[in-house]
């Protein structure tokens, strides 16, 4: 899949665990899903300010290990025009600019991918008890209408 293809999909994911989570009916549940959310988002605005205040540093140790690997000697022989040099900063400088947002990017979706994994399992936990629960709410009922048959004779016996 490619990148945009990737970051919608984790994108809906989490807005839809979002929705799902809203609709969670214990204290205890809600507390957990906020305190998630909380928790991913200030990790995110400090994931943010590291990014922009760091940039430049960032870029320069790019940048130096961009300029290591163009700098080792490769054992293949290359013809070459005479005087020319494949060496360009400018290049090196924008991939290196590339490298550091790529990382940032990436820092910020898996922070995204693990609070949906985080909220998958607290709302699918939740789903469950609320089932198993209301089964057990449902199940005297159904025991004594099943109990408490009140048609006629040849009709009971079907």
């Amino acid at each position: 899949m490619s990148s945009i293809t990737e970051d919608l999909k984790r994108t809906f994911d989490l807005a839809s665990f979002r929705q799902r989570a809203k609709n969670l009916t214990r204290p205890a549940d809600l507390e957990k899903m906020s305190e998630i959310t909380k928790r991913y988002a200030r990790e995110g605005n400090k994931q943010e300010k590291l990014y922009k205040r760091d940039y430049k540093t960032r870029v320069e140790k790019a940048l130096q290990v961009r300029i290591d690997k163009a700098g080792v000697k490769d054992r293949t022989l290359k013809h070459r025009l005479f005087g020319s040099d494949n060496f360009d900063k400018s290049a090196l400088t924008r991939q290196a600019h590339r490298d550091v947002q790529h990382d940032h990017s990436r820092r910020i979706s898996q922070l995204a991918s693990r609070e949906t994994q985080e909220l998958d399992t607290l709302v699918v936990t939740a789903e469950q008890r609320d089932a198993l629960t209301k089964e057990q709410r449902e199940k005297p009922r159904k025991d004594f209408q099943r109990a408490a048959d009140r048609r006629a004779g040849p009709e009971r016996r079907r």
